[in-house]
């Protein structure tokens, strides 16, 4: 199963957790009308059954899970708190930060260009954004193909720059005040590539920072506003944004600080918030939405989706390490499907869709390091 980890910065945050930064302060959520009950939902009985059965086997705090077959009803369920120090119940309507999910919505806005004809899959990062040439090595190589399906050879500061690390956990203010194109400037550019373009896979924020000006080049607008106006705009996800934010109804992240539960929040908010590669603020509801839309058809063409769900691996894979355009196929012990992991140090969202069952399903807990996935074969059963 995919799991996208910050591994070595897990490490870290676990072994100078009790060491790093005075408490932040944390201020109580507004109160959520959801709006929806799914008491009525014809499978209701069943999905809690097994949203208990995933509870049952986390550490998490909170945890809400989300279905939705093709052409009907979703159901969503949610178990727990989203944020322990006010005691605040998650609810099924409750936002979160989704992590690497992010990378499906600017995968979709580069393959939209795609069939705008503005850009192709061979362009190289010196052909589109010719201002950075000097800055990459190789950067005449490296392609928009190679940026979507990390091949590119291009570093991922959250595992393997040890400053960056320190950074999150001692002074988080200071990172989360750098911007993506700040964060390229301090530790991609000039800087040596992991490999050769194209030779091998290295799973990369900093592939996707680059997608980002790429987007800001072709369109003349930020990510932000071209995710507003060619995804959560005409799909009407009200609850979905990319923006840097400290709003307190989001989910709290936590981990563990030896054997106790720390809020780690500060830290997954400076890491992610406003980045193109993992800095997207969601709920349940709308990643529902926004999967059966692009599944079906309805964001990109059809040969984009055969684009974006083709998996590349190298022979040097050791594990499950193959990726497709900014989404990834998943395993089950009984199921396939295509979807995306999001996990940070307090994070761990999923979004996959099933073709076999055209079934959607979101699972997010406000525990970073992931969490386990067999209760997915459960839910495709009922």
């Amino acid at each position: 199963m995919k799991n996208k980890r910050l591994v070595i910065f897990i490490l870290v945050s676990t072994l100078l957790g009790m060491l790093s930064c005075s408490k932040e302060s944390i201020n109580p959520p507004s109160p959520l009308d959801c709006g929806t009950d799914y008491s009525s939902h014809p499978n209701n009985t069943a999905y809690l059954d097994a949203l208990s059965y995933y509870t049952s086997n986390t550490a998490a705090p909170g945890s809400i899970i989300g279905v939705k077959k093709f052409q009907q009803n979703e159901w969503i369920g949610s178990y727990g708190y989203s944020n322990l120090e006010h005691g605040t119940p998650f609810q099924t309507c409750t936002q979160f930060r989704s992590g690497s999910i992010t990378k499906v919505f600017t995968a979709v806005i580069v393959m939209q260009l795609f069939d705008e004809g503005k850009l192709t899959l061979e362009s190289t990062v010196a052909s589109i954004v010719p201002n950075i040439k000097d800055k990459i090595p190789d950067s005449d190589l490296i392609t928009v193909k190679q940026l979507l399906n990390h091949s590119s050879g291009l570093k991922h500061p959250s595992d393997d720059d040890i400053n960056y690390q320190l950074s999150i956990i001692n002074n988080p203010e200071y990172i989360g005040a750098m911007d993506y194109k700040e964060r390229l400037e301090k530790y991609i550019y000039d800087k040596p590539l992991k490999h050769k373009p194209g030779e091998e896979s290295y799973y990369s924020n900093a592939g996707y920072w680059i997608l980002g000006l790429i987007i800001e080049h072709i369109t003349g607008k930020s990510v932000e506003v071209n995710i507003s106006e060619r995804i959560t705009g005409p799909l009407n996800l009200s609850k979905t944004y990319l923006a840097k934010s400290s709003d307190v109804n989001l989910a709290r992240g936590y981990n563990f600080s030896g054997n106790l539960l720390k809020d780690v929040t500060n830290w997954d908010r400076s890491d992610n918030d406003g980045d193109p590669a993992a800095g997207l603020v969601t709920n349940t509801y709308d990643l529902l939405l926004f999967s059966e839309a692009l599944f079906k058809g309805n964001l990109v063409s059809d040969t984009s989706l055969t684009l974006m769900k083709h998996t590349t691996s190298f022979p040097s894979c050791s594990g499950d390490c193959g990726y497709g355009l900014g989404i990834e196929s998943w395993e089950t012990d009984e199921n396939f499907g295509y979807g995306k992991n999001g996990s940070s140090v307090g994070v761990d969202a999923n979004l996959i869709f099933f073709p076999d069952y055209n079934t959607t399903i979101v699972i997010f807990s406000n525990f970073g390091g992931g969490n386990r996935k067999d209760v997915i074969d459960r839910l495709l059963k009922i």
